[in-house]
């Protein structure tokens, strides 16, 4: 067949075959950016549920058969034979989701740490050693979704965010890898050490999770900043806002703000952002400022207010 396509062409078809597997990668990353509009949309909170109880099963299904308690029947035992390839592709839609979710959210350098690490497991799920994992990294990888998942499902269902609230998130899925991790334990005297083994990467999990919470190193999802900028004024207008700022340099063609700013007699700086929120949300926002101030006879020195 791909000899009656032109050269050129079929050397392309060619080359997408021999590297489906990032052609997929790039096909789903892009797919997700132009689909995911609301982070509470509820279509799109029903798609990654259903995700996460497909991987689910097929986790189970997987570890029975590699156990030898289950055999595919024959009605899909044809497509069984991909499996690994199917469950990867959830785990890669998941994470592509959570990619884009919590860069929405990132505003600053502190929560890019844990975008940074969205991206690696997003890549490294395409790996083929990860692929061929056992069922311990599997169930790391499982609770580090199922968090990424309730840690901004739980607060759109409460209507709010906080310590609590993030507790909440945590203990439901330590509770759901812990009952994974029973029904996948082989029943017998052992039960016990085995449960507590294949519960071990998820447990760590979360606490490494927790940590960057406490760190304040996680996007505040589901928030997000959808605009942000610096003005000379900020006047409301008719339900809507008028911002002043100066007309940028040529080579700054995409800047919408006045930085940098250049403050003129009686100038007050301004600073406008517009969050998204949940519908039926609420939530306290604080503004950090942050300003250099020069003492006598020595160096400017950092001060902050809100």
């Amino acid at each position: 067949m791909l000899d009656r396509l032109p050269p050129s062409l079929a050397a392309f078809v060619r080359w997408g075959i021999d590297h489906s597997n990032v052609v997929m990668f790039v096909a789903g990353f892009l797919f997700d950016v132009l689909t995911i509009q609301r982070i509470d949309s509820r279509a799109d909170l029903t798609i990654q549920l259903l995700y996460l109880l497909v991987l689910t099963a097929l986790t189970v299904l997987q570890h029975r058969e590699a156990t030898g308690s289950w055999t595919p029947p024959r009605l899909i035992r044809r497509w069984w034979s991909h499996n690994v390839e199917v469950l990867h592709f959830f785990y890669g839609g998941l994470l592509s989701a959570y990619v884009i979710l919590y860069f929405r959210s990132s505003t600053g350098a502190r929560p890019l740490v844990f975008f940074l690490l969205l991206v690696a497991l997003f890549l490294l799920n395409e790996m083929p050693q990860i692929r061929q994992a056992g069922h311990r990294m599997r169930l790391g990888l499982y609770a580090f979704c199922v968090l990424s998942f309730s840690n901004y499902f739980v607060p759109i269902v409460v209507g709010r965010m906080g310590g609590w609230v993030f507790l909440a998130s945590l203990l439901s899925t330590a509770g759901v890898v812990w009952v994974l991790a029973d029904r996948l334990a082989l029943k017998g005297p052992g039960h016990a050490a085995e449960r507590t083994r294949l519960f071990a990467p998820g447990a760590v999990v979360c606490v490494a999770v927790a940590a960057l919470y406490l760190l304040k190193l996680i996007p505040p999802v589901p928030l997000s900043v959808t605009f942000q900028g610096i003005y000379h004024d900020v006047q409301r207008h008719e339900g809507s806002y008028r911002l002043f700022y100066e007309q940028p340099d040529v080579w700054r063609f995409w800047r919408r703000d006045s930085r940098p700013f250049r403050a003129r007699p009686g100038d007050r700086v301004h600073y406008f952002v517009r969050v998204f929120a949940p519908t039926h949300f609420s939530q306290r926002i604080v503004a950090h400022w942050e300003f250099r101030v020069r003492q006598a006879g020595g160096p400017p020195t950092a001060s902050s207010c809100r």
